[in-house]
């Protein structure tokens, strides 16, 4: 290959990555909803760039379940099922506490003190009370232990888990409690991984996680409830 043509897949992988993760905003800051058509030839406009990148990055949102392509109709931000969500909490908790348990084991004061910064994050943005900045710091906070567990391909399914969950579930589904309640489990794993209390730590991660799981099926039903208010 010539570096004409390195540096032309180049910008194409760039502009591509560009358009997903406009397209990630506007689902994650819900301006797309979920069953919404996806106007993917006004936003290449938008974007100043050709239909190609746009539509590569849609088929990459497609293999991820975010979205779906139907023939002659176009892109749409896929719905809410209860069974997808089952499935992937129950990820979540068969790889987290993996990872969690080889990251208090090569655990050293350097990883501690970026766990701690992850966790005085998500405690402040608790405290402002911004919906969208407790969930980015809620990932962040997890992912600060997941990333010195050294599990490399753990990392990058639980980061897929992420967008999954967030992107198409929606916020409000996921963080339906009050903030004091995740605080305190974040607050209680953190203070098992300083005293590396693998059974401690493991523990609550996994309460944490299952009622994090718990709200968001009590969230689908909610909304599922409202739109039958609403048809009926």
């Amino acid at each position: 290959m010539t570096l004409k043509k390195k540096i032309k897949n180049s910008k194409g992988k760039d502009l591509t990555k560009e358009a997903y993760n406009d397209i990630r905003k506007m689902i994650f800051s819900n301006e797309l909803k979920p069953g919404q058509k996806i106007p993917y030839r006004r936003m290449a406009e938008g974007l100043s760039m050709s239909l190609t990148p746009v539509v590569q990055a849609l088929k990459h949102m497609e293999f991820m379940g975010l979205v779906r392509h139907e023939q002659n109709k176009g892109f749409f931000v896929e719905k809410v099922t209860s069974r997808e969500i089952d499935e992937a909490y129950q990820l979540r908790s068969t790889i987290e506490p993996k990872m969690l348990k080889e990251t208090i084991l090569s655990l050293n004061e350097e990883g501690t003190k970026k766990i701690g910064a992850a966790l005085d994050e998500y405690i402040d943005a608790c405290q402002k009370g911004s919906l969208k900045l407790k969930l980015v710091k809620d990932i962040q906070f997890h992912m600060s232990i997941a990333q010195l567990s050294g599990q490399n391909l753990s990392i990058l399914i639980l980061k897929y888990l992420f967008d999954f969950l967030y992107l198409r579930f929606g916020q409000e589904l996921i963080f339906s409690r009050p903030s004091e309640d995740s605080a305190d489990a974040h607050l209680a794993i953190f203070d098992a991984i300083k005293a590396k209390d693998i059974e401690t730590a493991t523990r609550v991660l996994k309460e944490h996680i299952e009622d994090i799981h718990k709200n968001a099926l009590d969230g689908i039903q909610e909304r599922l409830s409202e739109v039958e208010d609403i048809i009926f």
